[in-house]
């Protein structure tokens, strides 16, 4: 035993050699004098600071890793930009090279998808043109116009599809004049002559569809879209079932000139119902189809249409620029990410920039001599830089006189340094900008001006990344449980009695599942942090006004290792690619901006991440949460670990919490323990840690330290999880008292085995799916049959109690 405790003493005293580090300062001279070296890192202007001289080696160390992190940055931007080509070269690339873009320029059509497209039915076979009156009509000195209302009444019919939300408000239906059906008016005869031929023949036949579906057509090229709906509809009633696809192509053009292209969509494949054959009823479904955004269906209809009639350059050209345009779009949306995520990156690399100028401005106030281990750094400045940045800080210049004389001015290190990183960062700062005007042009070419002249300089603009230091780095209000002593409560689950046997009798069967997953978010409001302001007014926009957009989510960068201690991998092989939102959560997450849609508050959150207006981890904790309640744990993980990159110990449980609770959501009970337990240590009186500590407790059968630490939560907020804790105090009170003299308890050496009994009816017990855990236990007469489900628990004081 003596030599094992001398051993074990050996070790220690390696161990804790072996993990000593020093830096050396004072040498030894030729000369046998003690000095400092000149080139120390301690060779400070005011050695008698001692706090500063304390320091100096954890600056050091935060100033190398700076640099490594930015010389890592700066590889990956530098591969990134790599084969990166401007919007106008992708877009000359594409028109020389693909073989539709190509195609698309044979063709002197240009893609006009509200193009006219009628039929007359005059090449109909059994239609001549006696049929239309055209000839000997009466000369009048007042021209007639064909009024379709007055020719017979149509208030509803089941060929007009009175359903649709056109018909019914088409008396407030506008369009454009459409001078593109004028080749339908016969040669030597002008519009009004049209209108008056036309309300003549309706003169001699009310009834005539012919007639009915010219007047429509007139009245497109006037542009009154109700007066035109109106005599399409009365041409479909009247129409033979051979000619009907005509007038309901007629009334198909008038929806989708009216911009119901939807409506117009359901009337165009009626028609071809009627006609499949006729390729101009496929050619206008499919220029409808392009419009609404579906493009497979618009290419399926022009090949439909250029089956039927090969001639038609109008489909084919439109399929080919279509296609060309596609191809395009997915090319600059392409573009558009690699630029996002170079944006990503750069803005990154240039808040590390902003930090590293806050050594300086550190370092120039401590008055440092010599910080060789900054000026010595190499591999973070652009190439296009070296020639100015290896001046050696001469800054010569001629002047003028009797003879000439070159004067030089010899900068300090200091003042090099400065020079350095100022100009790095005007440089970085540039690009940025660049980036960002590049991302914006390309927005423009994608949304076809859905968005503002506005919005677009807002997206250009460049946060203000000098303002590293804020106030509300550090909480500004009283944190919500700050020095609380947990006292008992008045409440009735105080009592010992509570609840009531009755009560727990009537739980028989246990309906409520208290095992059930219940989202738990420790907020950093109840740290102190006015969370609503960080995304509100510090950003510039106030609660009441929108967001300008477009928005993004509040992607985290993807941290490069996770503490497997909190976040295992198999925690982040769970939830990758996992999509069920954390609904329950979404209340906190709407009140940091009332009355705002999900995507605009998480837009917010990545203008206030990037402008750094408050604690980073506490915007890192905002963003974990928009990731949880839109289904996305993979993406909340990865700010979660940034949270707890950043995090003060004496908040650390804030994030512990969140991924407990995502460990708990995922069935990895021990790993969730493990975490709340981390968390209980830091802060004892949260009532979520105790809430979610109590239901783990009880997920491993341990309902004593379940009760405990659900009480606590209680006894600080009675109202707790909304409810949800002291429902599920209920029931697991309930459980332990049915279970410690319920069937099949009885002591084994140090466990006990409890057992929880279900009650069904004999018919109803194989509709029950038994586990591993669980049997099925009946009278001897078969009556009074229990699902039965058992734990196998340590009577360990100190597990009992959870501690």
């Amino acid at each position: 035993m003596t030599k094992l405790r001398c051993c074990r003493l050996l070790f220690a005293f390696f161990e804790v050699i072996l993990g000593i580090s020093a830096t050396t300062h004072w040498v030894v001279t030729e000369n046998g004098i003690i000095q400092s070296m000149s080139d120390s890192i301690f060779q400070m202007q005011r050695p008698y600071d001692l706090l500063s001289f304390l320091e100096q080696g954890n600056r050091r160390d935060s100033v190398n890793k700076l640099f490594e992190s930015m010389r890592s940055r700066k590889a990956i931007i530098d591969n990134q930009f790599v084969g990166l080509h401007s919007a106008s070269d992708v877009e000359n690339g594409l028109h020389m090279s693909d073989i539709d873009c190509l195609l698309r320029e044979q063709y002197d059509v240009e893609l006009d998808l509200h193009h006219s497209i009628v039929l007359d039915g005059g090449f109909r076979e059994g239609i001549t043109q006696d049929d239309f009156y055209l000839n000997d009509v009466q000369i009048e000195e007042k021209k007639r116009v064909p009024d379709c209302k007055k020719t017979f009444p149509l208030d509803f019919s089941m060929h007009t599809f009175e359903h649709l939300s056109a018909m019914r408000d088409r008396k407030k239906l506008t369009q454009q004049q459409e001078n593109g059906l004028m080749k339908y008016v016969p040669p030597n005869m002008n519009l009004s002559d049209l209108g008056h031929t036309v309300a003549y023949g309706l003169m001699l036949n009310n009834t005539s569809w012919l007639h009915l579906n010219l007047a429509s057509i007139f009245w497109r090229i006037k542009g009154d879209a109700y007066n035109a709906l109106e005599c399409a509809r009365r041409a479909i009633v009247k129409a033979p079932r051979q000619h009907r696809d005509i007038p309901l192509l007629t009334a198909g053009g008038i929806l989708h000139a009216a911009n119901y292209s939807s409506d117009a969509a359901v009337l165009l494949h009626t028609a071809i119902e009627y006609a499949p054959k006729e390729s101009m009823h496929h050619l206008a479904l499919a220029n409808v189809y392009a419009y609404l955004g579906e493009y497979n269906k618009s290419i399926e209809f022009y090949d439909n249409s250029l089956k039927l009639n090969p001639n038609l350059d109008m489909s084919r050209s439109a399929k080919h620029n279509i296609l060309c345009n596609l191809k395009l779009e997915s090319s600059l949306s392409a573009l558009h990410q690699q630029l996002l995520d170079i944006l990503t990156e750069l803005r990154a690399y240039h808040n590390e920039q902003t930090e590293l100028l806050s050594f300086q401005e550190k370092i120039l106030w401590e008055d440092i001599k010599q910080m060789p281990f900054l000026t010595s750094q190499d591999g973070i400045q652009d190439e296009s830089l070296n020639s100015i940045l290896t001046s050696r800080g001469q800054s010569c210049m001629q002047r003028s006189g009797d003879e000439s004389i070159l004067s030089c001015d010899i900068m300090s290190e200091r003042q090099m340094l400065a020079q350095k990183l100022q100009i790095d960062f005007g440089v970085s700062l540039q690009v940025l900008k660049n980036v960002e005007n590049q991302a914006k042009e390309i927005r423009e070419r994608m949304t076809k001006s859905k968005i503002t002249s506005e919005n677009l300089d807002h997206f250009s603009q460049t946060p203000d990344y000098t303002k590293f230091s804020t106030v509300f780095m550090e909480p500004t209000g009283r944190p919500k449980y700050h020095n609380l002593e947990i006292k008992e409560s008045p409440e009735p689950f105080e009592k010992p009695d509570w609840p009531s046997e009755s009560y727990c009798e009537s739980l028989m069967p246990f309906v409520l599942d208290v095992k059930q997953y219940v989202p738990v978010y420790l907020p950093p409001e109840n740290k102190g942090y006015v969370t609503y302001l960080f995304v509100s007014e510090l950003i510039g926009i106030d609660p009441d006004k929108e967001h300008p957009l477009p928005w993004y989510p509040p992607v985290c960068q993807v941290p490069k290792s996770f503490d497997r201690k909190y976040i295992p991998p198999e925690l982040v092989k769970a939830t990758t690619g996992y999509n069920l939102p954390d609904t329950s959560l979404t209340p906190m997450l709407t009140a940091l901006v009332n009355d705002a849609e999900i995507s605009e508050i998480g837009q917010r959150i990545l203008t206030a991440t990037n402008s750094k207006v408050a604690a980073p981890w506490v915007l890192s904790m905002l963003a974990s949460l928009h990731w949880r309640v839109v289904g996305k744990p993979r993406n909340a993980l990865d700010c979660l670990q940034l949270a707890l990159d950043s995090v003060p110990k004496k908040f650390r449980d804030v994030p512990l919490i969140s991924i407990a609770s995502i460990s708990h959501k995922f069935s990895l009970i021990d790993n969730a323990l493990l975490v709340t337990e981390e968390a209980f240590k830091i802060n004892s009186v949260e009532p979520m840690t105790n809430f979610l500590y109590g239901t783990l407790l009880h997920i491993k059968g341990n309902y004593s330290g379940a009760i405990h630490h659900l009480k606590q939560a209680l006894r600080v907020e009675p109202h707790a999880m909304s409810g949800h804790a002291t429902t599920m105090l209920q029931t697991i009170a309930c459980q332990e008292r049915f279970s410690t003299s319920g069937p099949g308890s009885s002591d084994i050496d140090d466990t006990t085995t409890w057992c929880i009994g279900i009650t069904d009816l004999p018919e109803q017990v194989n509709k029950y799916n038994s586990r591993e855990d669980e049997s099925i236990q009946c009278d001897s007469d078969g009556k009074n049959c229990k699902r039965v489900e058992c734990f196998a628990v340590s009577t360990d004081a100190d597990f009992l109690t959870g501690v």
